[in-house]
């Protein structure tokens, strides 16, 4: 009996804790700049620890550093943008040396795990925009996901007994009848799971180990759901 209790209140324990990848997590208690207040603050939150996510819309590389531009996306649980809510804004993320546009692709979701900096001026189209800017220590690149609807035929005969609680007037629907099932696709983008980072960005860029984010690492995961 009070095993049974230890290892129900163990599971309880462990759903109520978000699992965010070691790459971007922070000691408890500190304070996490958002970037909302990182826009209203200015200079006044330079200095502090973000950990803004988004997703990846450009790559500027310079001789000394990298501007990776990203649109953000508000973070779940588990540090993961969500990107099916709106975007409040865009912001840079500055990296030492060199970042290779293939494995930062546009249309990659990322954390970033920083240190806000002076905001920085830029241009979106012909607009120009000041971008709320952390220098990157650390990142989280998530799995690449599709969503897509797929229709299905199927015959029905209507064979068989059905409730005689029905109107006198109901029959069954004989014929080609659609169904419609939403696939979620997911896929590394590179063998060996989500790409993470150890330690310090500019020491790693180069060489990231390719991580599991805690999830199994089957190159393609298909799962459908029926609507």
């Amino acid at each position: 009996m009070i095993r049974n209790a230890l290892l129900i209140l163990a599971i309880a324990t462990l759903s109520g804790c978000a699992i965010v990848p070691d790459s971007i997590e922070v000691p408890e208690g500190t304070q996490l700049v958002s970037y909302s207040k990182a826009v209203t603050a200015g200079s006044d939150a330079v200095g502090q620890t973000a950990r803004w996510g988004g997703v990846i819309v450009g790559v500027e590389n310079k001789p000394q550093k990298t501007w990776i531009e990203m649109v953000h996306f508000p973070l779940n649980h588990y540090g993961k943008p969500k990107r099916s809510e709106e975007t409040i804004g865009r912001f840079k993320v500055a990296i030492d040396g060199f970042v290779d546009p293939i494995t930062f692709e546009e249309g990659r979701s990322v954390t970033f795990l920083g240190t806000l900096t002076s905001p920085s001026a830029g241009m979106i189209g012909e607009q120009p925009y000041m971008y709320p800017t952390i220098d990157g220590l650390d990142y989280h690149m998530w799995r690449k996901e599709t969503a897509y609807d797929v229709s299905t035929l199927y015959f029905n005969f209507a064979t068989g007994w059905y409730s005689p609680f029905y109107s006198p007037f109901y029959r069954p629907h004989w014929g080609f009848h659609r169904s419609r099932i939403r696939v979620i696709e997911r896929s590394n983008g590179v063998p060996g799971g989500a790409v993470k980072s150890r330690g310090n960005i500019p020491n790693t860029i180069g060489n990231s180990r390719q991580g599991t984010d805690r999830r199994p690492s089957e190159h393609r995961q298909i799962h459908t759901q029926e609507k």
